[in-house]
């Protein structure tokens, strides 16, 4: 009996809790992808100023890193189960609270708190996924997980535009309330727990302790820094474009989610050629050989914009090929910063989140500011600064990696 329930038990943590938590990230995508076709129906409803529209963005973010300070180390100490769980129910109740906002600050505010799913999944759902798997495994998995919950950016635009002939923007909530629901029972039955509870006391002067040890880190510091400059391109993209496409480019719901398209099909392209051809993904001749793809995604994006100015197709082709470049990398990326140093997981994984979403929380505000101040090449020059500052501090990242496993090797002999 007890080998029987061990068997359910181990095809519980390696089937039904990546789902469940799948479907935890995909509806908080959607959260964001399935309402950008129609956050200028949702400006317009509350009689409010079009430049608010990217706030839905910025503030969603925001909300990703109010609680990390948090729940990284209360994961660490409690365990990452209740923690994740917890973060499930807020999310669904946040999502179903936004069909009652009357006006634009309340759906802002829920907007806010919706963003808080951002720490639970990457601070305590990531970290549970790369402690349950090994090296190799928990990559090509996070891979996977990328892939599906990406198809979001690329069917929740459509989806959104299409759905929004036939109901309110209101709706779409509701229906990302109940797969929030759905998550959040599914990681209720099939989560593991990772690590001891109680084995640390929680204290207000180890948690500092524990955060000032993190970032005295080189390895974290390199990584965190490689990691939010290799979003900025994208989000930036992600939070104005419908302000560029939309409503200074007249193209219609429709049109504006096929343009999204390419972009997000290029990153679930590229975690696929990782899952299925790479066999070694932490090999450094691998990751950079991505690195020359982004930059021509970035030559790209700025060549096609100089030469033909009103053409839109060359900012979505730069973005996709950048995308597809960082796309390869970037779950090793994540591996690398969590995994070379010996500190509490949660406490580096909730200080990473916080860096990355302090980074794109800002570029969001930078890339909305340069739209309408500077225009078009303005916008995008912040996603090239952005892609040349990555090699660098990837090769540093890269150096102190090496360094760290060499120590580790001669610790271990």
């Amino acid at each position: 009996m007890q080998r029987i329930f061990a068997f359910f038990s181990q095809r519980a943590t390696t089937l039904f809790f990546p789902i469940a938590l799948i479907l935890y990230d995909f509806a908080a995508y959607l959260s964001t992808d399935l309402i950008q076709p129609g956050i200028i129906n949702v400006v317009r409803d509350f009689n409010a100023d079009v430049s608010l529209a990217p706030a839905a963005v910025s503030l969603y973010l925001a909300g990703g890193m109010a609680l990390q300070w948090l729940l990284g180390p209360l994961s660490d100490r409690i365990g990452r189960r209740p923690v994740l769980i917890a973060g499930a129910l807020i999310f669904t109740l946040a999502c179903a609270a936004t069909l009652f906002t009357t006006s634009m600050t309340q759906f802002l505010v829920a907007r806010f708190v919706q963003g808080t799913s951002i720490c639970f999944i990457a601070t305590v759902g990531y970290v549970t996924v790369q402690e349950a798997f090994g090296q190799t495994k928990a990559i090509k998995l996070m891979a996977v997980i990328t892939s599906i919950v990406l198809v979001a950016p690329v069917i929740g635009p459509l989806s959104g535009a299409a759905l929004m002939h036939f109901v309110h923007w209101k709706f779409l909530f509701a229906i990302i309330a109940a797969m929030g629901l759905i998550a959040f029972v599914g990681l209720l039955l099939a989560m593991p727990e990772t690590v001891q509870r109680g084995a640390v006391p929680f204290s207000a002067r180890g948690v500092l302790r524990d955060f000032r040890d993190v970032f005295r880190n080189r390895v974290f510091l390199f990584g965190a820094a490689t990691l939010s400059l290799s979003y900025i391109p994208m989000m930036s993209w992600v939070a104005v474009s419908p302000v560029i496409l939309i409503d200074a480019g007249g193209m219609t719901t429709s049109q504006f989610a096929w343009a999204q398209a390419p972009v997000f099909g290029a990153v679930i392209v590229a975690n696929m050629v990782v899952v299925r051809f790479v066999k070694d993904p932490t090999q450094p001749s691998f990751i950079w050989r991505a690195v020359p793809v982004q930059l021509s995604g970035l030559a790209v994006l700025i060549a096609g914009n100089l030469l033909w100015p009103h053409v839109w197709l060359w900012s979505v082709l730069g973005t996709s090929l950048y995308a597809f470049g960082i796309g390869m990398i970037f779950p090793t990326l994540f591996r690398f910063t969590l995994f070379s140093n010996n500190l509490p997981k949660g406490t580096v994984s909730a200080s990473l989140n916080m860096v990355i979403l302090t980074v794109m929380a800002v570029s969001v505000e930078i890339g909305r500011w340069l739209w309408f101040n500077g225009g078009r090449i303005s916008f995008h020059l912040l996603a090239v600064v952005a892609g040349i500052a990555v090699v660098f501090t990837l090769a540093a990242l890269l150096k102190r990696v090496r360094q760290h496993e060499a120590t580790t090797l001669a610790t271990e002999s």
